[in-house]
């Protein structure tokens, strides 16, 4: 049984939010969290009964139970708490969230009250007027808050309304029993125009033209339909998802971070290796993926080091400015970053899992482990508000090579297409075991590598590429003109271009960057060069 997070609903009238230009995306943004509830039901159709929890009403999971509630004020802080942590760490103290300077609304333990039921804002099948419904839920919300308390909402970046109930984002196994529950959405400028016929709309004098909807929490477990749902799992509580990646998702959105995804068909593209994909459910949403190299460096966050010269490059995981980038053509380059999942020496909590199933043949919860083996930050608010390290949730260890096409970039940037089209994306993971096969349709009902798996990281005695690279078995793995995949442009021309002698997956990873036509350097033709760089310093020797 499997959940994987549904998006081609969040942008679905979003063209017009333009993000032509790199933005420096830096600072904390101070947020405005609005608490609604509905109308109180019964309906079957939707997840609680439209009011926030105050106790676990499903399978309680005791000390390993994530977003337990009470669902309040400080709750919700919790959450932006979590957020914070995260966009900090992936920023590398660059951005995150100014939580003193933020607030949850009302201040007071209580929330605001709708005049609708849950059901309204996303009727079966109203898939026409699910934008102008959802906007109308944000803005009736903002109207409720001010009339109420006058909030001034010139003093804050960013507006989230967290609403009562799930969220409507996992797809499950099985039919949704509860169809109705309302989508996480970011709200722009364009659902606003189409709402009210203005971009902007005016509460109490002040001028809004975007914000995020998110619900109280994204773990089913809560309620009692979990009972249901998962009562004949041996491991019930594995199915809890926390409100982190999800929120840091819509962030990302609201802050300009393109989607990586196909918008229109919500199909992966980069799968779980950044976080404006699948990545945003990496660790059961605990554990966001970093945004990949591109959007880092799009957004500020990252420099990265060109490679022009024939080079052997000592690569620590990531950190700061540790990309290395090496050129194809004019439009073309590829980005190389070291990715590790240990959270000590040559352990992750995948292995953790397998060598308690060996010792127990009991094979354990994610997030059991996770608490137990991991120093995480859980609060009194039952919400993880930190991870030593987000890379964790990532499914196994090594170089990730991202083939980048700036032109189709620029072609598809403003209208959230870069990577619409699977055979023409503009960032692009150049999957080490050949296949190729994030996005596309898979037969494996387990283990699916169609939103990325260990096997696409490139690390030495990598068995998934020698699979697929049979001839070069007996040497370390070697990415070139000949290989599967190859370094080849996007035209299909030979670039001459090897990435070999590609090292273990470990803290600081080596790989050689070679011109096989031009020997002596990728510029230099009068000598022979080999360039030994140390890449924190880049001191040549």
């Amino acid at each position: 049984m499997k959940f994987s997070l549904i998006k081609n609903w969040i942008l679905s009238s979003l063209f017009l939010f333009s993000i032509l230009e790199a933005t420096n995306i830096v600072g904390d943004i101070r947020v405005c969290a609005i608490m609604v509830e509905f109308q109180e039901d019964d309906k079957e159709s939707t997840t609680g009964n439209g009011q926030f929890l105050n106790d676990v009403e499903g399978i309680d999971c005791g000390e390993y139970h994530i977003d337990t509630p009470p669902h309040n004020s400080a709750y919700f802080r919790s959450q932006l708490q979590s957020v914070d942590s995260y966009f900090s760490a992936v920023s590398y103290n660059q951005f995150g969230i100014n939580i003193n300077d933020s607030d949850v609304y009302p201040l007071s333990d209580a929330s605001y009250k709708l005049d609708k039921p849950m059901s309204y804002y996303n009727p079966y099948n109203a898939t026409e007027n699910l934008d102008t419904l959802l906007t109308d839920l944000f803005v009736s919300s903002l109207e409720l808050a001010y009339s109420t308390d006058a909030i001034d909402y010139s003093l804050y970046d960013l507006i989230i309304i967290f609403h009562a109930g799930i969220g409507q984002d996992f797809s499950l196994p099985f039919l949704d029993p509860t169809p109705e529950d309302i989508p996480s959405t970011f709200i722009d400028a364009q659902m606003i125009y189409e709402y009210s016929g203005n971009s902007i709309i005016s509460v109490g004098g002040h001028a809004i033209n975007k914000g995020i909807i998110m619900p109280e929490t994204q773990n089913h477990l809560n309620y009692n339909i979990s009972i249901d749902m998962f009562s004949s799992e041996q491991q019930p509580c594995d199915y809890q998802y926390g409100l982190t990646g999800t929120l840091s998702l819509m962030i990302g959105f609201a802050i300009g971070l393109p989607p990586l995804w196909d918008i229109e068909t919500g199909d992966t593209r980069i799968g779980v290796f950044g976080l404006m994909d699948q990545g945003s459910n990496n660790g059961r949403g605990l554990i966001p993926s970093a945004p990949d190299p591109w959007s880092r460096i799009y957004a500020g966050w990252e420099t990265p080091t060109i490679v022009n010269q024939n080079s052997q490059i000592a690569l620590p995981k990531i950190s700061n400015s540790n990309v290395v980038r090496v050129d194809i053509n004019e439009s073309e380059y590829f980005l190389i970053e070291n990715r590790i999942n240990h959270f000590k020496e040559k352990v992750n909590i995948d292995s953790i899992r397998y060598k308690i199933w060996q010792e127990t043949d009991e094979y354990p919860a994610f997030i059991r482990v996770l608490m137990d083996s991991v120093q995480i930050d859980k609060d009194q608010n039952g919400v993880i508000v930190s991870i030593p390290d987000y890379d964790i949730g990532l499914p196994g260890s090594g170089l990730l090579i991202w083939h980048i096409d700036e032109h189709r970039i620029n072609a598809g940037i403003d209208d959230y297409s870069i990577n619409k089209n699977i055979e023409n994306n503009g960032i692009d993971i150049e999957e080490a075991d050949g296949a190729q096969d994030i996005g596309y349709q898979s037969f494996f009902m387990f283990n699916d590598p169609s939103s990325g798996y260990f096997g696409d990281m490139w690390f030495e005695d990598n068995l998934e590429y020698y699979r697929a690279n049979p001839n070069n078995e007996g040497t370390k793995p070697v990415f070139n003109d000949l290989t599967y995949p190859s370094t080849k442009s996007n035209e299909g021309l030979t670039t001459h271009l090897s990435i070999e002698n590609i090292s273990q997956a470990q803290d600081t990873m080596t790989f050689d960057v070679i011109n096989t036509y031009n020997p002596y350097g990728f510029s230099d033709t009068a000598a022979f060069l080999r360039m030994v760089s140390d890449f924190n310093s880049l001191d040549s020797v």
